[in-house]
């Protein structure tokens, strides 16, 4: 009896806290404690928690924004090896942050243009509209780029192919920070490809990427390189010459097999083993130089942008590290090449966070990191890598034997199968009666686990990968058929990849997130969130919105003084609820 009158009062005295103000003052007690979630971690030592200044608000908001996107970077890797890295990088923010270990990408194509998208939008692939890295493009007739833009050539190539974030749909972060703040705010993005700066940055802000000789921008963008890149590039010198040796011990990589693995495809003539020689200029890009060169080049735009240093500032620095992912690429994530990497980019990240420190002082930055997809292990067997030709083959076979002899295929531009619908026309042969017959073809090949049609992703049957696609389906952009390949199958690999992503598989869905700084808890929460959750919450700390975001704020790691959302309150009605059912 007083157990049940004691759950009574425990539902009441939360109902009411979280359907008034009590919630935002209780949600300002924990942050303040460092009480959020069922565990409180504490900072590793020789990491602290940025330190405040006396008068200084904790929780104010943030004069400058970091956001993080390692591409490829699988969150158990990060856990795997954190007994590796040193107090100020990684476990500086793993540690000492609030840590959402269960985000997940709720999208079928997990390639790094609709990450980065998803990531600086919140919004899905299906409203943004950048379905894949590239795609068909029936206008053209050929496959397009995600920010190929003939009238936006790159700087340092004005006969180059353009590019720009035209082909995106819907505001950036970014962009909603410069239309609500205007001159008070500043936004850069850097990357060594151009896909990430240019998503990350969006239509308004700055965005710079390796370009031919240095880093570089679009006409997009800008008319000219600012004083602080071109001199940035004329410092760098040649990158060529020296090579790639061991961050450490050769014990630290014994569980991972011998270093000479057969299924390395090493760009740049690196060679399969250690050390790797940088024999051209496009070499360091592979290597943890290449990352170390871009966390120098952010921090030059801190300088001479002045990010998070002048009066009222609400800025926002994006950086696109992709060396994990070109690494991971090249010679598999399990290989000594990957680990290596993401141990050196460890140390980078640490060196650039005291750097932040000493420009800046972290007590004015919030620190945002996550990835825009995993990577699949590298395949062990040949029949692990399905050639596209393969599955079009077995298309064009089925539909010829129910429709007649014809070239039925117009494109395919994985996972995207084109049909080619004029033809259908004529012969009288609807779509969705073509592509039923082309999913049945495909779906007996060896290697691929399902295909999904225009029909599968409607509302009534949109159930398994069908619920995935739909998240990610444009029509006109999507082809009559999305395939997904079996579990470590890689569906028209580059011969030059030993690995690749793009499923929406544990080991490419299964992403970090975590917030740093501004008085956050050190905490960990194991509810299912998505990477469509960040954006919005950092719109928060901003003090913008994201009206055609489809992710929600995370409760746990909003500014304290900010507010409940809706969606926060509902949250914690619909837990003090499920309490009173206990």
């Amino acid at each position: 009896m007083a157990t049940s009158l004691s759950r009574v009062l425990m539902s009441v005295g939360c109902l009411l806290g979280a359907l008034g103000s009590g919630v935002g003052q209780a949600r300002e007690s924990e942050l303040s404690s460092g009480r959020v979630g069922r565990r409180q971690v504490a900072p590793p030592r020789g990491a602290s928690r940025p330190v405040v200044s006396p008068g200084e608000e904790v929780g104010a908001r943030p004069s400058l924004v970091v956001f993080l996107v390692f591409d490829g970077l699988r969150y158990d890797d990060l856990e795997r090896w954190r007994h590796r890295m040193e107090p100020g990088g990684f476990r500086r923010l793993l540690e000492g942050g609030t840590v959402f270990d269960a985000a997940r990408y709720p999208y079928a194509t997990t390639k790094t243009c609709p990450g980065h998208a998803t990531l600086a939008t919140g919004a899905l692939p299906g409203a943004h509209g950048i379905i894949s890295n590239e795609w068909y493009e029936r206008e053209t007739g050929a496959d397009v780029s995600c920010v190929r833009d003939p009238a936006s050539p790159p700087l340092d190539d004005p006969k180059g192919k353009g590019v720009s974030p035209r082909r995106l749909r819907v505001s950036t972060l970014g962009d909603r920070l410069l239309e609500t703040h205007g001159g008070a705010s500043r936004v850069v993005s850097v990357s060594l490809k151009d896909r990430a700066a240019i998503m990350l940055g969006g239509q308004r802000g700055q965005a710079y990427w390796w370009g031919t000789k240095g880093f570089t921008t679009s006409r997009h963008h800008a008319r000219e390189l600012p004083s602080w890149v071109s001199e940035f590039n004329q410092a760098l010198g040649s990158r060529k010459g020296g090579a790639w040796a061991r961050g450490a011990e050769a014990s630290v990589y014994g569980s991972l097999g011998p270093d000479d693995d057969a299924r390395e495809r090493p760009p740049e003539g690196l060679g399969r083993t250690f050390p790797h020689p940088l024999t051209t200029e496009e070499a360091f890009l592979y290597t943890p130089l290449g990352a170390e060169t871009l966390f120098e080049l952010a921090l030059a735009g801190v300088k001479a942008e002045q990010l998070g240093k002048r009066p009222g500032a609400r800025d926002l620095l994006a950086i696109g590290m992709s060396s994990v992912d070109v690494v991971s690429h090249s010679f598999g994530p399990e290989s000594h090449e990957t680990v290596d990497m993401l141990l050196r980019l460890d140390r980078a990240l640490a060196a650039f966070l005291e750097a932040m420190d000493r420009e800046v002082g972290l007590s004015k930055v919030l620190v945002a990191m996550s990835a825009d997809h995993g990577m699949a292990p590298a395949p062990a067997r040949a029949e692990q890598r399905l050639p596209a030709e393969t599955v079009t083959r077995a298309v064009d076979a089925a539909m010829d034997a129910a429709f007649g002899a014809e070239d039925w295929v117009e494109a395919f531009s994985a996972p995207h199968l084109y049909l080619r619908q004029a033809r259908l026309k004529a012969r009288g042969v609807s779509l969705e009666k073509a592509a039923e017959v082309a999913k049945k073809a495909a779906r007996a090949v060896p290697g691929i686990a399902e295909g999904v049609s225009a029909v599968d992703v409607s509302a009534d049957r949109a159930e398994g990968f069908a619920r995935r696609v739909r998240q990610e389906y444009v029509p006109g952009r999507s082809g009559e058929l999305v395939l997904i390949a079996d579990p470590h199958v890689l569906l028209a690999p580059d011969d030059d990849h030993a690995s690749t992503h793009g499923t929406p598989y544990e080991y490419d869905t299964h992403v970090p997130l975590i917030l740093y700084g501004q008085g956050l808890p050190a905490a960990r929460h194991g509810r299912a969130v998505t990477p469509l959750d960040l954006a919005p919450t950092l719109a928060t700390w901003l003090g913008v919105t994201l009206p055609e975001a489809s992710g929600l704020p995370l409760c746990e790691a909003l500014p304290p003084r900010a507010g409940t959302p809706a969606a926060c309150s509902e949250r914690a009605t619909a837990g003090c609820l499920g309490a009173a059912a206990l």
